[in-house]
């Protein structure tokens, strides 16, 4: 158990003028942003979310027991004050930033776990968890103990803790390394989303490399344009830089949009920068020798050297892509290259280019969490380049998130694929007819099917698939469940696959 005074000293964002010294004294055992979560001796901090804002809980907080309200500044004056004169026993301390507040409190809380462990944070719109898995496998096959933090499940050695972002909330992850690092964890393998670096929760973890693995158009509803998109990742070489006065790691995609931009915000931190990517430019390289429905295949040149010829289970070039990050912070940190090689083959990742029909099957059904222009692209250019018959692909948009993007991925799945059947995805709170529209006007000509119903989109796929075709089923990968307006329902589209597979007999 910790004193407030404990975890606030050095940090300047908060009015300490309002805090009394009895208070400074408080034993404080947790800290919560959801006042439901809160006991006594906790701390609440009220924060302003997308959706909500944490300041209309406080007094739920209070009845909870809560010791202390932590408050943004910015909140009506009035508000604050009539709480401060009703409930003159809290202590309320006005913060410049409470997201920031609680990162930094969070990490005093649980004595800066990361601290004693080696932190790698890996960004970038697309390949972020196929990044991460092979990076755990990597590490692993040098005997690191790691935990793993992203979209698909958070990980301590092989436990799974359920997640439900891709970068939980700072006294989240300060929780799970505390715990980690009690569990004898040596690695932290994490993903840092765009959202959760512009929304304060990767601050005050100390990183000791970042992975920069692509930039292209997603989550313009949040950012708004691609400036901000691209400031709200540079924010993670920012934390690499102050986390420590040792030289920290950047490794980075030469080939990714915005390269120079990258290159010189991290030339200006003075952060040991390394590049990777299918360019022999490049400090590590590929050259693809096959890529194939069952496996891909290419040798790995380190600054210039031949090092070994590389297999991997994952499908298509951007997979060799996302492999080559790995392998350079492998040679940069002196990992045992043939077991890392040897240990990378065997990852596998749900609902990533994954294939759910049978060796016996005369044609190919993969899965795909592509739900961006740039992945819907990358997944339907690799399918092609494995010589099919025809490509025939499902996908859909989700509701409430960015409507740029939906056109342009009409117009890629119109470009790349034979047939296109548009579908639902997500659609959260918004209204079908609009997502429909939007994804429609990027249509050239009307080739394509609409089936609104998804498991109807999926079956008159695999109807449609004749011999040699390769269906993608793009947009949920992992995904187990379906968000509509008024419900969350189990959907699976792997299931469903497999499902429609057996109904069209022809596996």
């Amino acid at each position: 158990m910790k004193y407030f005074k404990d975890l606030i000293k050095g940090y300047d964002n908060l009015n300490t003028k309002e805090i009394p010294k009895e208070s400074l004294k408080l034993e404080i055992k947790s800290i919560a942003y959801n006042s439901k979560l809160v006991k006594k001796n906790y701390i609440f901090v009220a924060i302003k979310g997308l959706k909500d804002d944490g300041h209309k809980y406080i007094e739920s907080a209070i009845k909870n027991k809560a010791s202390i309200i932590i408050y943004d500044i910015s909140a009506d004056k009035n508000f604050i004050k009539n709480l401060k004169e009703k409930y003159k026993n809290v202590c309320f301390v006005g913060s410049k930033n409470p997201r920031e507040t609680l990162a930094y409190i969070a990490s005093k809380l649980y004595d800066e776990p990361t601290k004693k462990m080696h932190s790698i944070a890996i960004t970038g719109t697309n390949g972020k968890t196929t990044t991460s898995y092979l990076l755990k496998a990597a590490l692993e096959s040098n005997k690191n103990k790691t935990a793993l933090i992203g979209t698909i499940k958070n990980m301590i050695g092989k436990s799974e803790i359920k997640t439900n972002l891709t970068t939980p909330e700072s006294i989240d992850l300060e929780s799970i390394f505390d715990k980690a690092y009690k569990k004898n964890v040596s690695h932290i393998v994490m993903e840092g989303s765009s959202q959760a670096l512009d929304m304060d929760r990767c601050d005050y973890i100390n990183y000791d490399a970042a992975i920069f693995t692509n930039l292209t158009e997603d989550h313009l509803d949040y950012h708004i344009d691609m400036k901000n998109y691209l400031k709200a990742k540079l924010k993670l070489f920012s934390l690499l830089k102050q986390s420590s006065k040792k030289k920290k790691l950047a490794i980075i995609n030469i080939n990714t949009d915005y390269f120079k931009e990258i290159k010189n915000y991290i030339k200006k931190l003075d952060l040991k920068m390394v590049t990777y990517g299918l360019n022999e430019k490049a400090d590590y390289y590929a050259k693809i020798i096959t890529l194939n429905s069952k496996y891909s295949e290419y040798e790995f040149y380190a600054k210039g050297k031949f090092i070994s010829k590389v297999k991997l289970s994952l499908l298509g070039e951007f997979n060799v892509v996302n492999s080559l990050s790995v392998l350079a912070y492998a040679y940069e940190y002196k990992l045992d290259i043939e077991k890392v090689i040897k240990s990378i083959k065997k990852v596998q990742v749900s609902g990533r280019f994954e294939i759910v029909s049978g060796e016996k099957c005369p044609f190919i059904v993969a899965v795909d969490y592509s739900h961006t222009p740039d992945s819907l692209e990358n997944i339907l250019v690799e399918s092609r380049k494995l010589k099919p018959n025809r490509v025939i692909v499902v996908f859909g948009c989700g509701g409430d998130r960015d409507r740029k993007k939906r056109p342009i991925m009409a117009s890629i799945a119109e470009k790349y694929a034979d047939i296109s059947i548009l579908t639902t995805d997500n659609q959260r709170t918004e209204s079908i007819e609009q997502i429909m529209s939007d994804i429609e006007s990027g249509f050239n000509n009307s080739n394509y099917k609409k089936i609104i119903d998804r498991k109807e989109a999926i079956f008159e796929a695999v109807k449609e698939a004749k011999e040699n075709d390769i269906v993608i089923i793009a947009g949920k990968g992992h995904e187990t469940y379906q968000i509509f307006p008024d419900k969350t329902i189990h959907f699976d589209d792997k299931e469903v696959a497999r499902e429609a597979l057996i109904k069209a007999n022809k596996c």
